[in-house]
């Protein structure tokens, strides 16, 4: 037996390192965005996501993944709501869960979802869901 610690795979990608933060804020909201990809960092912060925050005080926490790795399946979009949380499904390779109550948003992006499209329609059509 030895005392060196045992790494078992990080399957979902839990402690993948999220290099590019920006924040933003407008009046009393605050938009703090951190993703590995810079280009979703640049498009969420550029796409004016505080202005959907408008009814809630201290702004919005944005943590998306692109996920290089999953599946690119685009067959179906669904929003499934629960109370204080929503997801939005695109398919089987991207999921977004916005929680109410603690102004998070958190997520994986499939590589085939342009930036475009996310900040456009994905994420409003959660956020005002």
């Amino acid at each position: 037996m030895t005392n060196d610690p045992c790494w078992h795979p990080d399957l979902l990608r839990r402690f993948l390192p999220t290099p590019y933060v920006f924040s933003e804020c407008r009046g009393p909201n605050r938009l703090l965005v951190e993703s590995n990809d810079l280009d979703i960092a640049l498009g969420v912060r550029q796409a004016g996501l505080v202005q959907l925050q408008d009814n809630r005080t201290g702004g919005l926490l944005c943590r998306l993944i692109r996920d290089m790795a999953g599946p690119v399946d685009r067959s179906y979009i669904a929003i499934v709501c629960d109370g204080a949380i929503r997801a939005l499904y695109l398919g089987t390779g991207t999921i977004l869960i916005h929680d109410l109550e603690r102004s998070e948003l958190f997520g994986f992006v499939a590589r085939n979802v342009q930036v475009e499209e996310l900040v456009s329609s994905l994420i409003p059509a959660l956020l005002e869901a």
